[in-house]
């Protein structure tokens, strides 16, 4: 597999090498548990059985690493529900809402439903979840795996989310895992493997900040949203959270969790500045936590 249009990024990474090698090399799969439909304890048995090389994942519970030639979706723990596929990278930024019980969360580009699902399952399927996509086609995959996994507090709708209508009395906490470029899913099957134009790039940036900014509205104040792509281009990441400060917003600072390497937003790329506070974002490289690539922003919308 060649890459080589990711060199663009050779200035922001440490070891450009290994990045690149990182970005061509299969991904390992990653399965966790649901803990509405099984025995956490039994079932991590069972597939420990099915698969000796199973690694439990440091930072996050029930979750567990296994070789890219594992095929999980083909267990029967895969079919009831008892477990669900997901990427490593791809858990933090709905792990950053902080979701509890009873609240009232909103995943704004939710198709098809892995971070919904993890939301559910962090609120003990207790609460709201309002799991929206402007693509009716792919609702039906989150609607799938919202009945295999027994969850009952998922909502779904239909709605472009820049003009999302439903407001009052306000979310407790709005992910924005928006639409990109999508050159972190390189690992995986069917990822993107081959370079995007500028023009799109332009596009979907427009899309994005339309995005945040209507996530913005929709929260509490005091609330929480979270802010994620799949990509590594700063004019997707740092640049959309820049556009939003001073908007009545506050940057969280990030700090990984054990066993996931971390590093700070940029705060330059190709003669274009940002302000210092997008240092508070968060990047996932391939090849420091042998995962996808990922960005991630916390802010608080101000009382």
């Amino acid at each position: 597999m060649t890459l080589t249009h990711l060199k663009r990024y050779a200035p922001l990474v440490d070891d450009l090498p290994a990045f690149l090698e990182a970005a061509a090399t299969p991904l390992p799969r990653v399965v966790w548990l649901n803990p509405l439909r099984t025995d956490l304890d039994a079932t991590a048995a069972r597939l420990r059985d099915r698969c000796p090389e199973l690694t439990p994942i440091l930072w996050r519970p029930h979750t567990y690493r296994l070789p890219p030639t594992f095929a999980p979706g083909r267990l029967p723990e895969f079919i009831t529900g008892e477990l669900h596929v997901q990427e490593e990278a791809a858990l933090w930024p709905a792990a950053l809402i902080e979701a509890v019980p009873g609240q009232r969360v909103l995943d704004l580009c939710a198709a098809p439903g892995n971070k919904t699902a993890q939301l559910a399952i962090a609120m003990e399927d207790r609460g709201i979840i309002v799991a929206n996509d402007r693509q009716a086609g792919r609702l039906s995959a989150l609607r799938r795996l919202v009945d295999r996994l027994g969850l009952t507090s998922v909502v779904v709708t239909c709605q472009d989310g820049v003009s999302f209508p439903f407001e009052a009395p306000g979310y407790d906490a709005v992910l924005v895992d928006a639409p990109c470029s999508a050159e972190g899913t390189s690992r995986k099957p069917g990822g993107r493997v081959e370079e995007v134009s500028t023009s799109f790039r332009t596009f979907i940036a427009g899309v994005q900040l339309g995005l945040l900014r209507r996530a913005l509205t929709l929260v509490r104040p005091g609330g929480r949203v979270v802010y994620s792509t799949c990509t590594y281009a700063p004019e997707e990441n740092e640049a959309v959270v820049a556009a939003v400060l001073g908007e009545g917003v506050e940057l969280l600072p990030l700090i990984a969790p054990l066993g996931l390497r971390a590093s700070p937003g940029v705060t330059s790329f190709q003669g274009r500045q940002f302000p210092e506070a997008v240092r508070q974002t968060a990047r996932l490289w391939p090849h420091h936590n042998d995962t996808g690539g990922f960005f991630v922003a916390a802010m608080r919308r101000l009382p």
